[in-house]
């Protein structure tokens, strides 16, 4: 009896270290590179790298809620061989230099041979980094793994057939396809471009907007709506898509020529709403290249013609449509108000009703702020205290108050911007906002 008692303490106390272990999220070896890799020959598994630095705060994170998650734990540890490396130490270095990272955190899927299979850059949360390990299982057990048709490509091959099966699997990793599909189009004849085929690709995948994606697309975009859904939200999506990717990068580079391709091709493509989304776009590219006075006059006509020109009431009755709307589907049930649904609920109940005016509150907000610290003229300041005070009205913001003084500061009125920023630290200290900001500013004004 004494022994039978005696083992099965040892079971349970088995089954518990067991279980602590099974549930302690990733186990990442600390072993030398190639023991790695023969490890993983061993067990015929791919290798999970995680590559990281020691100043890195998103790895931090990731090591936190992520790799130690007991549910990634269960799926990594079972399917991968699973390493963690400094990539400013030792190998580490020579790893980063091997698969080209240039930012962190970057995690790696390789194979016992070194091939890289995928690389994902940026923090990933439990579920999205699960997903990610989905997608590269699937891929491996596929016959022609993602790598394998990147080695093609980088061999030269760029045949239509290819081509299309290349794209369709770096879609699935949602890859950056754009210079493929227009890769792939010019190997096309003309009665090809017209194709039900090439039309969901371009649609599915963007495309440079000073290509031939982009033409064909224009040339037969009713044909291209008529094969989706809900076609002529999907195609604008595309072309909207596909233009601010421009966009951005134009306004990142301050690239003058790119950012006039991108307003060319707004209005080709999109002429409904390409006036507003343009005169929008040149507020953050003036101001981004410092050009000052096309951005005063971008402002005038952006702020004036769609911002100011929406009355107080009718963003006060959109807000309040779209609140009873969201609350609907609580009052009948179709969504949770409690357990993990309460803090949306909560949220909505407390700002819901003042969506689109904390929306256009802020973009008034933010020119205003540009205004008082870039621009000079007084008369231009002028401009702005309109502005600034329809965002107040919208809504009740020290940081709107805060603008406020400061514009009024730069005009050389300084007792009404005394008054006005004391009213901006009244309001943070009632909503129990940190008030440093506004102190600061009190004092200096003094």
């Amino acid at each position: 009896m004494k022994s039978n008692y005696l083992s099965q303490i040892c079971f349970i106390a088995f089954v518990l270290v067991n279980t602590q272990t099974f549930s302690q999220g990733i186990i990442f070896r600390q072993d030398d590179w190639q023991n790695v890799l023969n490890q993983a020959k061993a067990q015929n598994k791919l290798i999970f790298v995680d590559i990281y630095t020691t100043w890195c705060r998103p790895c931090k994170e990731m090591d936190k809620k992520t790799f130690s998650e007991a549910s990634v734990g269960d799926k990594f540890n079972a399917k991968f061989i699973n390493y963690k490396i400094d990539a400013e130490k030792g190998f580490g270095v020579t790893l980063a230099r091997r698969y080209n990272i240039t930012s962190y955190p970057t995690c790696l899927f390789v194979d016992a041979t070194e091939n890289l299979v995928y690389k994902q850059e940026g923090y990933l949360g439990p579920v999205d980094l699960s997903k990610e390990a989905d997608l590269v299982l699937l891929n491996q057990s596929d016959a022609k793994p993602i790598y394998v048709l990147d080695k093609t490509y980088n061999e030269g091959k760029r045949d239509p057939e290819f081509l299309y099966e290349y794209i369709a699997k770096r879609s699935r990793y949602n890859l950056d396809n754009m210079n493929l599909v227009e890769e792939y189009v010019k190997e096309l004849t003309p009665i090809q471009h017209s194709a039900d085929k090439t039309l969901r690709l371009i649609v599915n995948n963007g495309f440079k907007i000073d290509g031939k994606a982009f033409e064909i697309l224009l040339k037969y975009r009713e044909k291209a709506e008529g094969l989706f859904e809900g076609g002529t939200e999907k195609v604008n999506q595309a072309f909207s898509t596909s233009i601010n990717e421009f966009f951005y990068q134009a306004i990142e580079t301050k690239n003058t020529k790119l950012f006039e391709k991108a307003l060319q091709a707004n209005l080709r493509a999109l002429p409904n709403s390409a006036d507003r989304v343009n005169d929008k776009n040149k507020l953050t590219f003036y101001l981004a290249i410092k050009d000052i006075p096309k951005f005063v006059d971008a402002a005038e006509v952006y702020l004036d013609q769609y911002v100011m020109f929406v009355q107080v009431e009718s963003i006060r009755k959109q807000d309040m449509w779209e609140y009873e709307k969201m609350m609907q589907a609580y009052q009948l049930g179709i969504k949770d108000s409690v357990g993990v649904g309460a803090p949306l609920y909560q949220n909505i109940k407390k700002n819901g009703k003042y969506t689109l005016a904390r929306l256009t509150a802020n973009e008034l907000n933010d020119v205003v702020k540009a205004f008082y610290e870039q621009v000079d003229n007084t008369a231009k300041l002028e401009k702005a205290i309109p502005w600034i005070q329809r965002a107040i009205e919208l809504v009740q913001n020290p940081d709107y108050f805060h603008s406020y003084a400061q514009l009024m500061l730069k005009m050389g009125n300084k007792q009404k911007a005394l008054d006005i920023e004391q009213k901006a630290y009244e309001l943070a200290l009632k909503e129990k906002i940190d008030t440093q900001k506004f102190t600061s500013a009190l004092e200096k004004m003094k």
